[in-house]
């Protein structure tokens, strides 16, 4: 799935065929009105696969449920709520990944620089409502956030420290460190994982 970040087109997929004849792109536009912003149509920009279907997120924060009907990439639900960080901020950025057999959102969140993360919330979508709740603890899980890739995985397994996420900024290579349980941010080289080994997807 390719996002464009506009309404005309919206989004694209490559459908594999029998032989390279039936390969194709297809290609469809976005008529919906964003939720959020009455005087424009929704516009993409984050989106995840999950259980057969596609969750993106707009520019504005709405969630839309993404289809394939009878070879048509639809829009078939709206998000019961925006996806916002719970506090205000000069910047955030957004990531989905799917962790444990749930969506998440990590916000990275800049309250007084552009140039700092002072802040990290996530969220889980309740699939059933379509509704993003605020998680207080990851328990057992870690969480890795970058620009090329996003992962969760359980940290005892590995053995490591929960409830913590790892991220980078501004697509330096640095990384840092958000603990759920004191709030507080610091930088790392990682933890202490043999990747090549021990790595996993949850």
């Amino acid at each position: 799935m390719v996002l464009t970040g506009i309404c005309h087109p919206a989004f694209a997929f490559f459908r594999w065929g029998w032989d390279k004849v039936q390969n194709e792109w297809i290609v469809e536009n976005c008529t919906l009105t964003e939720p959020y912003a009455l005087n424009q149509r929704m516009q993409f920009t984050n989106a995840i696969g999950f259980e057969g279907k596609f969750y993106a997120l707009s520019l504005q924060g709405s969630l839309a449920v993404i289809e394939d009907n009878d070879s048509c990439f639809q829009i078939t639900a709206i998000g019961a709520n925006r996806a916002m960080p719970s506090v205000v901020s000069r910047q955030f950025r957004e990531y989905l990944l799917e962790s444990n057999r749930e969506i998440l959102l990590v916000f990275l969140i800049s309250r007084k620089s552009i140039d700092v993360v002072d802040d990290v919330e996530v969220f889980r979508l309740d699939i059933s409502k379509l509704l993003w709740v605020k998680v207080e603890s990851l328990g057992d899980m870690m969480l890795f956030v970058e620009d090329e890739c996003c992962m969760g995985l359980s940290a005892s397994k590995v053995g490591s420290k929960g409830n913590c996420i790892y991220f980078t900024h501004h697509r330096v290579k640095d990384w840092w460190v958000f603990d759920m349980e004191t709030c507080c941010i610091s930088q790392t080289s990682g933890p202490n994982i043999e990747f090549t080994k021990s790595l996993m997807w949850d």
